[in-house]
C-alpha cells in the first residue's frame, strides 16, 4: 500500500481530475478507494485534501472530541466510532453512515430513487430561491428527475442495459489503449452501477443481463490489475466475474474468465497453475464455437513450453489453430472478449521462443508486432519482450538488451507497468552467467530495478475487493 506521502498526492490527482469532469464527492471517494486501496473514511478525507488535523478540527466544531490518533485508529479499522461520533462524521463529510464504511444500505433502488417530498422544489417557487447553478444542480432537481425516470422505466431500462453493456465492451478493448489504472477505475466504477442495480429485485431475464455484465467487468477489473502487476487482487475478481457468469448460464464467459486468470501464472513464474487453468477453461468451453475454445489451448502451448514439454507445446498449438479456424468473423475480430489473429500469431511466437526456436519464433513474432496499432501498448510490449528473449537464444544479448531498454525507456510511464516489468526480468534471467557482466546486460539490469521507482505514482499498490 501506497505511503502516506504517496497516497496524500495519489489522492490529489484524483480530485483534480474529479472536479475538472464534475464528480460528486462520493464518485470521488470511491475512485480513491478503488485506486490507492484506502478505506472509504479515510477516502472522504483525501477528496477533501485535508489532513488528519483539519478533520480533527472540523469534528471539534460539530462537537465531537477527538484526537488525531482516534481518527487514525477509525480509519485504519482498529477501532470505530460511537453512535454520537458517526453521526458527527457524516455531518462533516456530508453524507451517510455506509458509506463512510459502517453498515450497508439496504434501501431498494426504486425507493432510493426518490427524495422526501419536502425537498422538492414548491409549486409555486420564490424566483431567488430558483436560481439554477448550471455547473452543480440542486439536489432537489436531481432527485426530481432520477424519480421521474425510476416511474417511467421501471426496474431497470432497457437504454440503461444498453449502456451498461456497452460500457463493459468499450472496457474490454481499451486495456491495450488505456492507462491500466485508467482502465481499473472506469470498470471499477461502472461495476459499482450494476451491483447496486443488482441488490434490488430484478425480473430474471433483466438479472441475467445485469450479472453477464457484472462479470465482464469483473474480468475487465482483472485486466487491470495483472497489467499493474497486483495478481493476487486480480485472481479474486476473476473468481468473482465467474461466480456471476454461473448465474448467467453462460459457459463461453465462464471459459473467457478462467483463460484470462491463466495469463497470470503464465507471466509470473507458475507454469504448471497456468496449464491447468487453461485446460480447465477450454473444458468448460465444451464443443461450443467460441473464442476461448482456440485461446485456451494456446495458453496450454505456451504453459507446456515453458515446463519443457515440446511435443505436447506444439499438439496444443495445432488445436489451437484448428479451433482458430471455425470461428466466426465476429469472434476473430472482437479484441474484447473474442481471439484475434494476431494475437495467434504472436501467442505461436511466445511458445516457439521458449522453445529455443528462433527462426520460427521471430518470423512469428514480427508478424504479429507489424498487425497492432503503435497505441496498443500492452501486447507490443509483450512482444517486444518474446522478441528480446529469442534474440539472446541466439547469442545476440548486447542487441536484445538494447531492445529491452529501448522498449522500457519509450513506453508512457502509466504503461510501464508488473506485467511488463515481470518480461523484462525474464529476458535478464535468460542471459547465459559468461555474458552477465557486459555492459548491456548491466545497464538493463539497472533500469529494470529503477522501473519501480520510475512507476510509484503512476500505478496504485493496492485496490480495494469487490
Amino acid at each position: 500500500m501506497p505511503r502516506s506521502d504517496g497516497k496524500r498526492a495519489a489522492a490529489r490527482a484524483i480530485a483534480a481530475r474529479a472536479e475538472a469532469a464534475g464528480w460528486t464527492s462520493w464518485q470521488t471517494a470511491v475512485t480513491i478507494t478503488a485506486e490507492i486501496g484506502c478505506g472509504l473514511l479515510q477516502a472522504h478525507r483525501l477528496a477533501r485534501g485535508w489532513t488528519l488535523d483539519d478533520a480533527r478540527r472540523r469534528l471539534l466544531a460539530v462537537g465531537a472530541r477527538v484526537t488525531v490518533q482516534q481518527l487514525s485508529g477509525w480509519e485504519n479499522g482498529k477501532s470505530r466510532p460511537g453512535d454520537e461520533n458517526l453521526d458527527r462524521l457524516c455531518r462533516v463529510y456530508a453524507t451517510r453512515p455506509d458509506r463512510l464504511g459502517y453498515g450497508h444500505d439496504y434501501t431498494p433502488s426504486h425507493e432510493a430513487a426518490v427524495e422526501p417530498l419536502a425537498e422538492l422544489p414548491p409549486s409555486r417557487p420564490d424566483p431567488e430561491a430558483m436560481t439554477v447553478d448550471t455547473s452543480r444542480p440542486p439536489a432537489s432537481l436531481a432527485a426530481l428527475r432520477a424519480g421521474t425516470t425510476a416511474l417511467l422505466t421501471g426496474s431497470v431500462s432497457e437504454t440503461t442495459l444498453d449502456q451498461l453493456e456497452r460500457r463493459a465492451t468499450e472496457h474490454g478493448h481499451e486495456y491495450q489503449i488505456l492507462p491500466p489504472a485508467d482502465l481499473l477505475v472506469g470498470s471499477v466504477t461502472d461495476f459499482q452501477a450494476v451491483k447496486g442495480l443488482l441488490a434490488a429485485r430484478q425480473p430474471a431475464d433483466i438479472r441475467v443481463r445485469l450479472c453477464r455484465i457484472a462479470a465482464q467487468l469483473a474480468g475487465t477489473t482483472g485486466i487491470a490489475l495483472v497489467a499493474l502487476g497486483e495478481h493476487r487482487e486480480a485472481r479474486s475478481w476473476y473468481h468473482l466475474g465467474q461466480l456471476l457468469a454461473e448465474e448467467t448460464g453462460d459457459r463461453a464467459l465462464r471459459a473467457w474468465l478462467l483463460a484470462r486468470e491463466a495469463v497470470i501464472p503464465l507471466y509470473f513464474g507458475a507454469p504448471a497453475a497456468a496449464l491447468a487453468l487453461a485446460e480447465r477453461a477450454r473444458l468448460v468451453a465444451g464443443s461450443a464455437v467460441c473464442a476461448t475454445a482456440a485461446w485456451a489451448p494456446a495458453l496450454e502451448a505456451r504453459a507446456l513450453a515453458r515446463m519443457g514439454r515440446a511435443r505436447e507445446a506444439q499438439d496444443a498449438l495445432k488445436l489451437a489453430q484448428t479451433a482458430f479456424a471455425r470461428l466466426s468473423a465476429a469472434d476473430t475480430s472482437d479484441t474484447a472478449y473474442g481471439y484475434t489473429e494476431r494475437q495467434l500469431v504472436w501467442h505461436s511466437g511466445s511458445m516457439w521462443t521458449t522453445l529455443g526456436d528462433t527462426r520460427r519464433a521471430q518470423a512469428a513474432l514480427h508478424q504479429a508486432r507489424d498487425m497492432y496499432a503503435p497505441t496498443e501498448y500492452l501486447d507490443r510490449a509483450l512482444i517486444a519482450m518474446d522478441e528480446a528473449q529469442s534474440l539472446v537464444a541466439v547469442g545476440e544479448v548486447s542487441v536484445a538488451c538494447r531492445a529491452a531498454e529501448s522498449l522500457l525507456l519509450g513506453l508512457p510511464r502509466e504503461h510501464l507497468t508488473g506485467i511488463v516489468v515481470s518480461r523484462a526480468r525474464e529476458v535478464l534471467a535468460a542471459i547465459p552467467g559468461r555474458a552477465a557482466g557486459s555492459a548491456p546486460v548491466r545497464e538493463l539490469h539497472e533500469l529494470v530495478s529503477s522501473v519501480p521507482a520510475l512507476t510509484a505514482d503512476a500505478a496504485p499498490e493496492a485496490v480495494a475487493g469487490p
